[in-house]
């Protein structure tokens, strides 16, 4: 009986992940953007052009550059400034995402000790949906969590000595990738502290700090020098936290991970573990304060998914262990891993590449080589061959909203006509909901394109970039002084383009 109850288990969580990592291909293949990809592309590009991505406004041009700088040098060096592609970025995150994985199995064994629990912990953590929704795309969360997951590893495996203190540079790089999932950190000092030794505890964290302080003066007054780096990372980084999203985070939570947690904290009750119970308490804490960012998203939630990944398997290999027939585990995992599907999104799809190239075929022929370009993706518009001063549309109208950057360079340049073309998600005549004005633009800016631009085209728009299902991509170009012929008339060659 214990075999099957095992057999069922490992089956459950197989054909979800299987079912996740098949898309895997597909999305790694997808020339377009998914997310905020094309965001993080043109700031890597124009670090490249040795643009000021930290300059300390918005007069010509603006990258909001709220992750860690770690990603972007390296990234800056993946990438190709004349062929710009997100599938090396993809391909490194899908190998830090293995990582994790491989890492919640490597937990899950020093945990028990058992086999079953170490091979069931990373399928068990590949058929969550979040991990294919966002772990694999051109973004830094994927390497950001294997290195603090990594630091935690080490901490955890050397919990009992001095060496333990490796981990901390570990997890300081883990955090100049991307600032957000320190739960580790935060676990290991607390754990000392609650281990009664806090001489290391003092040690570990004033390594954290002077590793941390080292590579930030690093950056500000080396790599940056006059730039305005610490605002980048400091004030733009919290800039973003709405406390109104709190509710939208517990529901969330509870969704995704209420039931799970239950079970894992009735394991750490039976085999009680300090650093393991520290490391829970903080990735849930922390998950649901930086989940209340805008447009924050479920994988801020992946330091959570990690601990419950290796102590779920845990308590079944427990179980079986002891031949109790483990019914409610098994219905657990049937619950959570249907309910851990719910972010997945559909993987692109060959109409999605095909919209993809008739934007880029209508852009290439329309708008000269390094023309001018503005739009919420600038990745779509970097790919055709123009420039995207601006990157971040979406990062420029919540700053302006909070006072942090103002918006007048950009409605100025808009009103002297700078801009060959601007790409909208929506009809700035025809749009009603104040939602999506505020979203992509400010007043300013809104009032400028509809006083010196004018509609010629809409285009559909692929669907891991729609907001709506309604979205299109709008295009505007400058209103002519006089009369001429409309670039609507060259548009009859794409389908699916409307006037």
């Amino acid at each position: 009986m214990a075999f099957l109850f095992g057999l069922i288990a490992f089956l459950l969580a197989g054909f979800f992940a299987v079912r996740n990592v098949a898309t895997w291909p597909v999305k790694l293949a997808y020339p377009g953007d998914e997310s905020y990809e094309g965001v993080v592309l043109a700031t890597m590009i124009h670090m490249r052009q040795s643009v000021p991505v930290y300059a300390a406004g918005a007069t010509d041009g603006f990258d909001g550059a709220t992750y860690g700088p770690l990603f972007y040098l390296l990234g800056e060096r993946l990438v190709n400034e004349e062929n710009p592609s997100y599938f090396p970025l993809r391909l490194l995150s899908m190998f830090a995402i293995l990582g994790c994985a491989a890492g919640c199995g490597l937990l899950a064994f020093w945990l028990t000790g058992n086999h079953f629990a170490a091979w069931l912990s990373p399928v068990l953590f590949l058929a969550y949906g979040m991990v294919t929704g966002h772990g694999i795309l051109a973004l830094s969360d994927g390497v950001s969590l294997f290195l603090f997951f990594s630091g935690f590893l080490v901490a955890y495996r050397l919990r009992n000595s001095r060496w333990m203190l490796l981990a901390a540079p570990v997890m300081v790089l883990g955090f100049y990738y991307k600032p957000q999932y320190v739960a580790g950190p935060l676990a290991v000092l607390a754990f000392l502290f609650l281990d009664k030794r806090r001489g290391l505890a003092v040690q570990f964290g004033g390594l954290l700090a002077t590793c941390g302080l080292g590579l930030f003066a690093w950056f500000q007054w080396g790599v940056f020098r006059g730039e305005a780096f610490w605002r980048h990372f400091l004030l733009y980084q919290t800039s973003l936290v709405s406390w109104q999203l709190l509710g939208r985070a517990l529901f969330v939570f509870a969704l995704l991970f209420l039931l799970p947690l239950v079970f894992a904290v009735e394991y750490l009750r039976e085999a009680p573990n300090k650093l393991i119970s520290c490391y829970l308490f903080f990735a849930v804490i922390l998950g649901l304060l930086t989940f209340c960012k805008e447009a924050g998203g479920v994988h801020y939630f992946f330091e959570s998914l990690l601990v419950v990944c290796a102590l779920i398997p845990a308590l079944l290999a427990k179980r079986l262990a002891a031949r109790v027939y483990p019914l409610d585990l098994i219905l657990l995992l049937g619950i959570m891993l249907i309910a851990g599907q719910w972010p997945t999104e559909r993987p692109p799809q060959p109409s999605d590449i095909g919209r993809h190239n008739a934007m880029q075929s209508f852009l290439r022929r329309n708008f000269s080589p390094h023309a001018m370009s503005l739009g919420p993706n600038p990745g779509e518009l970097l790919q055709a061959g123009l420039q995207v001063p601006f990157s971040g549309l979406f990062e420029l109208a919540q700053f302006y909203r909070r006072g942090v950057v103002p918006d007048r360079d950009l409605a100025a340049q808009i009103h002297e006509r700078r801009f060959a073309v601007i790409v909208m998600h929506f009809d700035v005549k025809e749009e009603h909901d104040p939602f999506w004005f505020k979203f992509y633009t400010t007043p300013a800016i809104l009032q400028a394109v509809r006083a010196d631009y004018e509609l010629d085209a809409s285009l559909e728009m692929p669907n891991p970039i729609k907001q709506r299902p309604q979205d299109r991509f709008y295009v505007y170009v400058p209103r002519p002084a006089g009369t001429g012929q409309s670039l609507s008339g060259q548009l009859g060659a794409f389908a699916g383009i409307s006037h």
